[in-house]
């Protein structure tokens, strides 16, 4: 792991959290602030994290396609915005028409719906059971007739799982109501920004598939948005980001007093409390467990790709979708 200042090499993943310009020499990265110049070789990254106000040259978008490194980019409250896509290195038109088809089966999507539910509703019992959280009274109830129904019942169910969440957090992390943009807490601000990390990392991992995720089965697609990514996502939020949550705030390796501060109406981590979180994320994606199926440890960064490819299987129907069961261990 290396640390330059206001950028954070970690892994493959570097994540610029300060205002500057990202410029490329052939095979450099090049990040220049007013104070100081940082070099990134390309064969170290696999995706560049853009906090802040950072111009890129239309060398470096030229850089990050040859290699197929993703840039992904952050608003002001470490929200999500969007990604440069290179052009596919793994594209797969069949893959592609057969996603699509899927869409446009809705009995296919409501069943795949269901499907993912009921494995978020798996982790999330696991990960409380795993702190000794109350799982008695968390039923998941999905309601019939449409993918609309079946989202409200996730509402439901994550509302229940929050507030049994809060009993395992530190008092002055508990999330009680959800709330994004600003995040009104330091709770609400973990979740926002890690599952922020989720998503982008999800991005990433599928640079090395051929599914397009732009073609979801569960979210509504929308025009600039992988909402495939977002569907996915949802299975792996109880048992990498929550749990990072509390073991983070229940050890004080996050701190209220030293890692946040009011911006406006919100909460955000502010620059230290950026980079301590990142740090721990990045250890958290690389830590690996036991899989009986692949027999060999297998890291969390690598189940995320794994998942993935078991939409594939889904799509090409040789086998059918079952979302992860995250290890407690």
């Amino acid at each position: 792991m290396q640390i330059f200042g206001d950028v954070l090499g970690l892994i493959k993943n570097f994540y610029i959290l300060s205002e500057g310009a990202l410029s490329a020499d052939q095979s450099i990265f090049r990040f220049d602030t007013r104070d100081k110049m940082t070099r990134i070789p390309v064969e170290t990254v696999s995706a560049l994290n853009l906090y802040g106000g950072v111009s890129v040259t239309s060398g470096a978008f030229d850089v990050a396609s040859k290699h197929n490194i993703c840039l992904h980019f952050f608003g002001f409250y470490g929200n999500y915005i969007g990604t440069y896509w290179p052009k596919d290195a793994y594209f797969s038109g069949d893959l592609t028409i057969k996603q699509s088809l899927i869409y446009s089966d809705y009995d296919h999507r409501k069943e795949l719906s269901i499907i993912l539910l009921k494995g978020i509703y798996r982790n999330m019992r696991a990960l409380l059971s795993k702190f000794n959280g109350d799982v008695s009274g968390l039923s998941l109830y999905i309601e019939d007739g449409t993918i609309e129904r079946i989202m409200l019942s996730e509402a439901r169910l994550r509302k229940s799982y929050y507030a049994r969440l809060d009993d395992l957090l530190p008092e002055q992390f508990r999330i009680e109501n959800r709330e994004k943009r600003p995040p009104k807490n330091y709770g609400n601000c973990l979740i926002s920004f890690a599952n922020s990390l989720l998503y982008s990392e999800m991005i990433t991992q599928a640079r090395y598939t051929s599914v397009n995720m732009s073609i979801p089965f569960y979210h509504s697609p929308e025009s600039g948005r992988f909402s495939l990514s977002l569907d996915l996502s949802e299975v792996f939020k109880p048992g990498i980001v929550d749990r990072l949550i509390l073991s983070l705030t229940r050890q004080g390796i996050i701190r209220a007093e030293d890692h946040f501060h009011e911006v406006g109406n919100g909460i955000l981590l502010n620059e230290i409390g950026r980079k301590v979180f990142i740090q721990q994320w990045e250890s958290w994606l690389e830590s690996a467990s036991y899989n009986s199926r692949m027999k060999r440890k297998v890291s969390h960064r690598e189940l995320i790709r794994m998942e993935i490819h078991k939409f594939a299987k889904e799509v090409e129907e040789i086998e059918p979708y079952k979302p992860i069961k995250l290890p407690v261990d």
